[in-house]
């Protein structure tokens, strides 16, 4: 997993006034051989108190629903989560195995938590959205993220005219206060090649008259 991906997804729920604790911040909690992901593990400083329970696709307003959570990030950037990834993955069911999850009691001295996992992004189609999400839930899952939501949080939660201490926030940053990045950009498909607008052929007028009477 790339160290990029796990610092936003860190920034994203400290900005939302999360605490976060990695493996490697306990060395009772640091990962053990088998596991092949830093996992988070992140707790509301501010706790609900209502019993409100948030979507399972998570948007940033429902962050105050949540308590604590453990997350798993698997971004794969080069595609969207369709069914049949989802299916051929097994991987993503490993941190909502028993011993991850005793794990995890183990971090937070309770079972009380949600499991959330981070993704690139859920098919756009309505059909093979749901079906999806329904084979993530099958998996044991609770909660879903996807990257896009997280970065445009991101971008509408730092100033372009703050210095931030940390690297990531820091880019994102400079990137903001130099206009390279704009909302639209985490919304639309950019073609990599110029589009060629489609005309209709011109024809002159006397060319067509004069094929008339050729015709003729």
């Amino acid at each position: 997993m790339s160290d990029t991906n796990l610092q936003l997804v860190r920034e994203f729920f400290e900005l939302n006034l999360f605490s976060v604790l990695t493996h490697w911040q306990d060395p009772a909690f640091r990962p053990r051989p088998a596991e092949s992901s830093v996992l988070l593990f992140v707790e509301n400083l501010h706790p609900p108190m209502g019993d409100d329970a948030p979507d399972f696709v998570l948007a940033p307003e429902s962050l105050p629903a949540l308590h604590r959570a453990v997350v798993d990030i698997r971004a794969w950037h080069a595609d969207r989560f369709y069914p049949s990834v989802i299916k051929s993955s097994a991987v993503l069911g490993q941190f909502v195995a028993e011993d991850s999850l005793h794990f995890a009691r183990q971090v937070f001295g309770t079972p009380e938590f949600a499991t959330i996992l981070v993704i690139s992004e859920l098919p756009a189609s309505p059909g093979l959205r749901t079906h999806a999400i329904d084979k993530l839930r099958d998996i044991g899952i609770g909660h879903v993220l996807e990257f896009p939501v997280l970065l445009r949080d991101l971008l509408d939660k730092i100033s372009g005219t703050t210095v931030y201490p940390s690297q990531t926030l820091q880019t994102l940053r400079l990137l903001k206060r130099y206009r390279f990045l704009q909302r639209q950009q985490l919304e639309f498909a950019f073609p990599l090649e110029p589009v060629v607008p489609i005309t209709s052929p011109q024809v002159d007028a006397s060319d067509a008259a004069e094929e008339e009477e050729t015709e003729e």
